[in-house]
Order: C-alpha cells, then sequence, then structure tokens
C-alpha cells in the first residue's frame, strides 16, 4: 500500500467536501537552538513521494529550513478524519520551477511578495496594518499584475518522504488505526502502531 496515493485520494475527498484544510497543511520546524515553530502553509503539490511548499527567503521560516535541526509535515482532513504526520528530506526547488509556479498564484499574494522586497521581511513589526494595505495598494496603481515576474526570494521546497505516520479516527469504537509507513527508496512497509 502506498500512504501517498492515500493522501492524494483524501485531498481529492477533502475538496469535493469542501474542507477548509484540503490545499493547506502545517510545516512544524526546529532552529538550529531547538527551538520549535508551527506553520499554516498552501500544499502546491504531491508528486511520488514529493510534497510541494513555496516560501519566501524573507521569512523566519526560510531561516529555520536552512539552519534547523528538524522538520516534519502535518496534513489533517477533518472531513475525512485522517491525519498524516510526514518525514523526510527537505530539498530547495530549482528557481525555474518556482518562477514557472509563482506566475499561478492569486495576484493579492504576487502582490505581498514585492511587499516584502520593498517594505520589510515577512514577519516584520509594522506600525499599523494601513502601512500594509497603503504599500500593497501603490503597487497596485505602479505595477501591472499581468506582468509581475517573480521576486528573487521567492523559493520553493520539497519534502521528499520516507517516513508517513497515519492516523485515522473513522474506527465506530474509537480506536483509532494508527500505521507507519517507511520507504526504502522501492517501496512502502508498513506497521501498525498503538494509537
Amino acid at each position: 500500500m502506498n500512504p501517498v496515493q492515500n493522501i492524494q485520494s483524501d485531498r481529492n475527498q477533502a475538496r469535493r467536501l469542501k474542507d477548509s484544510n484540503a490545499d493547506v497543511c502545517f510545516l512544524a520546524l526546529a532552529d538550529a537552538n531547538g527551538k520549535a515553530s508551527v506553520r499554516t502553509l498552501v500544499l502546491r503539490d504531491i508528486n511520488d513521494n514529493r510534497f510541494t511548499l513555496f516560501i519566501n527567503k524573507t521569512s523566519p521560516k526560510w531561516q529555520a529550513f536552512t539552519d534547523g535541526t528538524g522538520h516534519e509535515l502535518l496534513i489533517w482532513y477533518a472531513s475525512v478524519q485522517r491525519q498524516y504526520r510526514i518525514s523526510g528530506s527537505i530539498q530547495e526547488l530549482e528557481a525555474g520551477i518556482v518562477k514557472s509556479n509563482w506566475l499561478r498564484r492569486p495576484t493579492g499574494s504576487k502582490y505581498l511578495d514585492y511587499v516584502y522586497e520593498e517594505l520589510g521581511n515577512q514577519s516584520s513589526i509594522i506600525d499599523s496594518r494601513d502601512i500594509l494595505t497603503d504599500k500593497i495598494n501603490q503597487l497596485k496603481k505602479d505595477l501591472d499584475a499581468q506582468s509581475m515576474q517573480s521576486p528573487p526570494m521567492v523559493a520553493g521546497i520539497e519534502l521528499i518522504a520516507d517516513r508517513i505516520d497515519v492516523l485515522d479516527l473513522n474506527n465506530q469504537d474509537r480506536i483509532h488505526d494508527r500505521r507507519l509507513y517507511t520507504y526504502d527508496g522501492g517501496t512502502w512497509t508498513s506497521r501498525v502502531l498503538i494509537p
């Protein structure tokens, strides 16, 4: 059994059910000092055992990713009552892949990437929300959305899964089904865990 195929199937079902988590995931990172942080991100693509996320290099999460000591991706589909905890190696995506995918981003997100270049790094403190909205409105006047290109600080990462812990909450007796899948480079192996 391939757990990635199950994730894709559950994601499609979650989309049909209009699950608000269908296209998001939660990335936990530990920085070089071991301090943990968790972020909600858009889960872009799932191919083979690769999970693609796009982030901005001005974000603290980029620093935690580059200097960090650990990470884990969590996917939770409330509508199908399944959780996936995904571990593996992370690598940066090639710039060409990032640039072509950036063009598909929502317009508001594109302007926000430009804000990081002009107003300050992601997660920087500003005096008011009006400063942010004024900057975005100014960018909308100055830049045509159709001609915008990916700023240099936009990046993508790929988590290459080698371990997936699945928790299925669908059993009527409330004794959840939990399984650990490990990937040896060719096949997935499954073991049953005590939930």
